[in-house]
Formats: C-alpha cells, sequence, structure tokens
C-alpha cells in the first residue's frame, strides 16, 4: 500500500522531480564534498600541513608581509651533513670582522653560491659579509642582553613577558629556529671599491624599514632589488623584514620555497652533557681560496 502511493506520488510530481534533479545531485556533491574535507581533516597532522601551504598561499599572494615563524617551525629538516667551512676574503669579498664570530664560517655549498654571486658582480662592486654561521653559546648571549635590556626598561613586566618581547627582536635561540646557527644564512650588503655600502634605506640590522614598506626612494628600492636580484639567481631566499638577511637551505628558506618538508640544514651544534658541541664536519681548509 505504501510502496503504490509512493509511486502514484511520483507519477503525480515526475516534472518537478525531473526539474530539480540538477539541484539534488548539486546538493548531493556537495555533502560528499563536506564529508571526504571532514575526514581529511580529521588528522592533526594534515591540519598542520594544510595551515603551512595556506599560510604560504596568502604570502605569495601579498596578503601576508612575512611568514610567521609559527609555520617555519613547523618545516621539517632532514639533515644533509654539508660540512662548515672557512669564507676567506677576496678580491670580491670583504669581511666584516666586528660583527662576524671568528672563525667566519658557513656551509660548503652556501660558501660556493656566495662565490657564484661574487663573480657575477661588476668589477667596482664587492660584497660584504656582516655575520654567518653564529654559535649558539653567543645567540644566548644576545637572546639574554635584550631580555636584560627590556627589564632594565620595565622592571615590572617580569622576565617571561620580557622574553617574550624579545622575541620580536631576536630569534630565540631554545627554538632551533634561526638560519645562522644552522651556518645556512649569512648577512649581507653590496659595497664599493673602498668598502662603502650603497644606500639601502637604513644601517644593516635596523629593522625599522622593511622592504614591504613604501619609505624607500627610487635609488634605495633599486639597490635592494639588485642584491636580492643577484642572490635569489643562486637559490637564496631573502626574510622580507630585513633586507640584508640571505638563506639557502634551513627552516627560514624552505618556508618561503613552500617546501614543508624541504629543509636540509639543522642545527650546527647540540648541547651534550650541558655543552654545546658540533654534530657535522667542521673544515679548516682553505678550499674556497682562488
Amino acid at each position: 500500500m505504501i510502496f503504490d502511493n509512493l509511486i502514484a506520488w511520483f507519477i503525480d510530481n515526475k516534472d518537478l522531480i525531473i526539474a530539480k534533479i540538477p539541484l539534488i545531485i548539486f546538493i548531493t556533491c556537495l555533502i560528499i564534498i563536506l564529508i571526504c574535507v571532514l575526514i581529511y581533516f580529521k588528522s592533526k597532522r594534515r591540519r598542520r600541513h594544510f595551515a603551512f601551504h595556506w599560510h604560504h598561499l596568502m604570502y605569495r599572494l601579498g596578503i601576508r608581509k612575512t611568514i610567521s615563524r609559527r609555520y617555519v617551525g613547523r618545516v621539517h629538516v632532514h639533515e644533509c651533513y654539508d660540512p662548515l667551512v672557512p669564507i676567506i676574503p677576496t678580491k670580491k669579498i670583504i669581511l666584516n670582522y666586528d660583527t662576524l664570530e671568528q672563525p667566519v664560517l658557513i656551509r660548503k655549498n652556501v660558501l660556493k653560491k656566495i662565490n657564484k654571486v661574487a663573480d657575477s658582480l661588476p668589477d667596482n662592486i664587492k660584497i660584504k659579509v656582516y655575520k654567518a654561521f653564529t654559535s649558539k653559546q653567543t645567540l644566548n648571549e644576545m637572546f639574554e642582553k635584550i631580555v636584560n635590556k627590556i627589564l632594565e626598561e620595565d622592571p615590572k613586566i617580569g622576565r617571561h613577558e620580557a622574553i617574550r618581547m624579545a622575541k620580536y627582536q631576536s630569534t630565540d635561540p631554545s627554538g632551533n629556529l634561526g638560519g645562522h646557527e644552522t651556518g645556512a644564512a649569512i648577512d649581507i650588503a653590496f659595497c664599493d671599491d673602498s668598502g662603502k655600502d650603497f644606500d639601502y634605506g637604513s644601517n644593516i640590522f635596523d629593522r625599522s624599514t622593511p622592504s614591504y614598506k613604501n619609505v624607500l626612494n627610487k635609488e634605495q628600492k633599486i639597490n635592494r632589488k639588485y642584491l636580492v636580484k643577484k642572490m635569489k639567481k643562486q637559490g637564496f631566499v631573502n626574510f622580507p623584514a630585513e633586507w640584508w638577511h640571505f638563506s639557502y637551505g634551513d627552516r627560514l628558506w624552505s618556508a618561503y620555497k613552500g617546501k614543508r618538508n624541504g629543509g636540509i640544514y639543522s642545527s650546527a651544534e647540540t648541547n651534550i652533557n650541558g655543552k654545546y658541541q658540533f654534530t657535522i664536519p667542521v673544515k679548516n681548509s682553505e678550499f674556497n681560496k682562488r
């Protein structure tokens, strides 16, 4: 009886049902897609993976000016054990010893790329290196100085809040997010034959004028773009908030490349029994002397 009534209802309303078939198919497809999305995002790992690539897409579209440290920290690193080697000054490479930790070290493959950048420059332009590999001990001392300075300016905020504020000025060494501790990051500027830096709109290590702010004159913009262009050609990535900072193979590089599993350089040191020791080869030969 019920079956007969159902058939009769269908016959009476078949024109209406046929007209609604496209809508029914559309709604069914939406329900299936929604179920698939819910199943996919049930995994925390997949949610993080999606968030990482979504964040990177927002950066590429210009909606975000930088990639958050939170997502830089989600990059997986597969250490390749490329050795640390010394940077030897050449006719095209100047070392600014006042800001460099000695011995001046960097990953071997990164140095090869720096040499290629130097070779590509006109005779009247040189590379001045301000910072390369920085040890964990030095990074800890630098970070502690920033924390103490914040506490001196406002003792009431407490150490926990001072550490949080310090992270906006420098990388917390305990987070293993910094590129300099890997030996894969380098701070440089192009300079003339006399060693004078070109005009970049700010002194090196001055974060007041990041490249994405429209506060630079034409010459300063050209100088920054030329620096980035030359380094990018060899595979480096520039950190947008610091025109002088470039890296290759570390977490920052991998994040800006959109490669969550692309890191090849992790921290060069690890804490063993309360003392930092190298976990990768360190070569003192002057292999790059040409």
